[in-house]
Parts: structure tokens; C-alpha cells; sequence
């Protein structure tokens, strides 16, 4: 009898260990299950990771694409517009074939009254070759524009409007009158002027760009 006593004692003890062994596993699953959680949470910081870079990398392109895609609309007395797309080295100008001389002025700044005679000099001399463009940098109307080039017997194109002034600001900001800025046929960018001039430099850049 006590024989079978100590069968059945044992017998519970082995079934009662099992049980606890069981429920000490427990938090091995537990952990197991962390782990794949961490697992998973660092796969998807990556994934964010990559999704920002990749984010980061499209805005770039976009803002890049904006950049070398930037167009202005520039109006000339005729009323015809001139186009020009900023590119990395310069300003494309539609349809052109020739070098252009951008020269900022207003009516009101004498030395920009004192280059004209040079800049028609310059315009005779490589016509078919170059085109000096004069940007206004002054709210006027076109009766007084072209008042003031009937005055000063401007024989160059000049344009006027609210572009004239987005167009300075893209070249930078226009530090001082006069200013011109030199471009090559293709709009790649030459050399840039502040200031009076003498015509003797401003014709030798002219020829090193047109030939």
C-alpha cells in the first residue's frame, strides 16, 4: 500500500514539474515574439529610411527640372516677346542665332545715357552677328519709352515691363546701373559689365565671342 502511496506521489511531481517547465517557456515565446517585433519595426525604419531618400532625391530632381526649365517673357516696344529658358550655363533665347548684350538701364541715369551713342556704334558694327537688348529697370509707360528712344535715337531693341525686373532677379539681383551681361549664340554666359564701359572692351569681347 504505502509501495503505491509512493508511486502516485511521484507521479504528480512529475507531472506537476512538466507544467511549470511549460510555464517557464513561456516568456521564451514571449521574447521570441519581441524580437520578430523589433525585427519587423527596424525593417519598416528602413523602409521609412528609403522612402525619405527616395522622397529627398525626386524634390531635388523637381526643384533641379524648375531651375534649368525657368522661362521669362520679355516685352520689347514692337510689342513682340522675346523667350528665355535658364539653363545651367546661361539664358537660351528663342530663336536666336546671334550674341546678345542684355544692358540694364533707366531713363533717368546719365552714364546709361552716355553709352548709347557706343552701344549703336556696337550694333552697326555686328549687325547680323550680335543683338544689344536694354532691359528698362523703371515703371514706365510705353509712350515714355519710346519717347526716350526717339530722343536718344536708340537704334537697339529695349523692353519694359514687370519681367524685366524677374529677369534681373534671376541673373541674381542687378547690383548697379548700367550692367550688361555678354552671352555667346548658344546663351552660354561670357562675361557681365558694371558700370560705364569704353567701347574698345566691350568690341573686343564682342569679338571673342562671335568668332
Amino acid at each position: 500500500m504505502k509501495f503505491k502511496l509512493s508511486i502516485i506521489a511521484l507521479l504528480l511531481f512529475f507531472i506537476s514539474g512538466c507544467e511549470n517547465g511549460e510555464k517557464k517557456s513561456t516568456p521564451s515565446s514571449t521574447s521570441a515574439k519581441t524580437e520578430n517585433n523589433i525585427t519587423i519595426v527596424t525593417n519598416t525604419t528602413e523602409s521609412n529610411k528609403n522612402d525619405t531618400k527616395a522622397k529627398e532625391a525626386k524634390q531635388a530632381e523637381t526643384q533641379k527640372d524648375t531651375i534649368n526649365n525657368d522661362y521669362i517673357e520679355l516685352t520689347l516696344t514692337n510689342e513682340q516677346k522675346l523667350q528665355l529658358q535658364k539653363f545651367e550655363k546661361g539664358f537660351k533665347v528663342e530663336n536666336n542665332d546671334q550674341a546678345i548684350l542684355f544692358n540694364f538701364f533707366a531713363t533717368w541715369c546719365p552714364p546709361c545715357k552716355a553709352e548709347i551713342p557706343h552701344l549703336n556704334n556696337l550694333q552697326d558694327k555686328f549687325r547680323g552677328k550680335l543683338k544689344i537688348i536694354s532691359v528698362l529697370m523703371e515703371d514706365k509707360t510705353k509712350e515714355e519709352i519710346e519717347a526716350f528712344i526717339n530722343r536718344y535715337k536708340i537704334k537697339f531693341d529695349v523692353t519694359y515691363g514687370e519681367n524685366n525686373f524677374n529677369f534681373a532677379k534671376s541673373l541674381g539681383g542687378v547690383i548697379g546701373i548700367p550692367y550688361m551681361v555678354l552671352y555667346k549664340a548658344d546663351g552660354t554666359y561670357a562675361t557681365h559689365y558694371v558700370g560705364l564701359v569704353p567701347e574698345e572692351m566691350l568690341e573686343n569681347d564682342i569679338l571673342k565671342v562671335i568668332n
